[in-house]
């Protein structure tokens, strides 16, 4: 799949929301609001009661900002959640569909983290981007998309 984009889902988190005064002016608020644009490293974790999930590392002020499976009622507090609808459509909280179809896409997420891992030297790498595809720099001279 190398040099090829293959869309998988939406993502659900929350909007961008950062301190306006103190030592933190400027950085996002925890609990709060989304995590910045940027390239992270995946760690993936499988404790706790939201199973298999990544938690992206090098969030600076933030910490256990993870992709995981959503709750039907969408409750977030600075995570990322991949569902299968997006703004426009009818979709509505706490409908059990969310929860199903989202548990659905971190299998297959889980599945593309497992295959990069076995065919790649390194850690996963994600890029959190406002267009798409996104194209992230892996090294000085090589770009993946």
């Amino acid at each position: 799949m190398k040099d090829e984009f293959e869309w998988l889902c939406y993502s659900y988190e929350l909007p961008w929301i950062e301190y306006q005064v103190g030592t933190l002016k400027g950085k996002s608020k925890n609990n709060k609001s989304r995590v910045k644009l940027g390239n992270y490293e995946l760690l993936p974790r499988k404790d706790g009661p939201k199973g298999w999930r990544l938690e992206l590392q090098g969030t600076g002020h933030r910490t256990n900002i993870q992709i995981h499976r959503a709750h039907r009622s969408l409750f977030i507090q600075g995570c990322i959640l991949p569902v299968h609808f997006n703004r426009d459509s009818n979709i509505k909280k706490n409908n059990q569909l969310i929860q199903t179809k989202s548990i659905e896409l971190m299998n297959k997420i889980k599945k593309r983290f497992e295959d990069l891992e076995t065919e790649n030297q390194g850690n996963a790498l994600l890029c959190i981007s406002a267009m798409l595809p996104a194209k992230v720099t892996i090294r000085e001279g090589w770009t993946y998309v």
